[in-house]
């Protein structure tokens, strides 16, 4: 099978930034077959780069390395990180993103770029390459995955002592959803089939009672179960994000 690296970023597709480092990739990975997750995430938004990575690799072979290019340019002076879970690699510089996604798990390995390329996207793309042609013992180093640079989730996801699950509002899709960062299957354990409120504090408090697994036209909006695994907030051909005033950030409590 030839080697698959994924793709997340800021930077979006206007400039040719992504293009050239598609093009580096490429000469280290001839063969690569490049999947593009997201080049849209907020500015400089390492949380969603971490969320988004998180909730989609496993969608993806084992063996496949996740590259995160958030908040890089090719100027940067950050050194790359590798880092091994779940039979997937995970690449970026150790900006945070790596520490927002490894904090409560347990990697197999992490390693440090030790090579010689002068830019950053040789050094990333290196990086990458390596793991696929068996050199990472030439250009990388172990490194402790304890002293990633800590940068903190905004909010985490916690069950509250008067039978509720508080958690915030993470990413506004291309359709302009509003998705959590509430697994839904969290959702389903805690609430089952009984009754429930969701209370979502924007400028304006909304509150929502409906969950459906399918879009249902006659509800004004409604929580609905999205392909990341997570609940989102959404209405039938409509913006619920733009019609709501709802943004990321947003705190979202469900009372069952």
């Amino acid at each position: 099978m030839r080697p698959v690296v994924t793709l997340i970023s800021d930077w979006r597709t206007r400039d040719p930034y992504l293009a050239m480092f598609k093009g580096t990739l490429l000469s280290f990975i001839p063969d690569v077959e490049i999947i593009d997750i997201s080049h849209t995430v907020d500015f400089f938004n390492l949380f969603q780069t971490a969320f988004l990575t998180q909730q989609s690799y496993r969608r993806f072979p084992d063996g496949t390395a996740h590259v995160m290019l958030t908040g890089i340019s090719e100027k940067s002076k950050g050194t790359p990180i590798v880092v091994e879970y779940d039979n997937h690699y995970f690449v970026g510089e150790d900006n945070g993103v790596l520490f927002m996604m490894f904090n409560r798990m347990f990697p197999v390995r992490s390693l440090r770029y030790k090579g010689g390329e002068s830019d950053s996207f040789r050094r990333i793309a290196h990086l990458a390459g390596a793991l696929f042609d068996g050199t990472t013992d030439a250009v990388a180093e172990a490194f402790d995955c304890t002293k990633l640079k800590r940068l903190f989730a905004p909010l985490p996801i916690h069950f509250a002592p008067d039978r509720s699950i508080e958690g915030e509002i993470v990413y506004i899709d291309a359709n302009f959803n509003a998705v959590t960062n509430i697994p839904t299957e969290m959702f389903r354990d805690a609430v089952g089939n009984g009754a429930f409120q969701a209370i979502i504090a924007s400028k304006k408090e909304w509150r929502c009672q409906l969950f459906h697994d399918t879009y249902r036209p006659e509800e004004e909006f409604y929580l609905t179960g999205n392909a990341l695994g997570c609940v989102e907030i959404a209405m039938y051909q409509a913006s619920v994000s733009i019609l709501a005033d709802l943004k990321v950030g947003d705190k979202v409590t469900i009372r069952y």
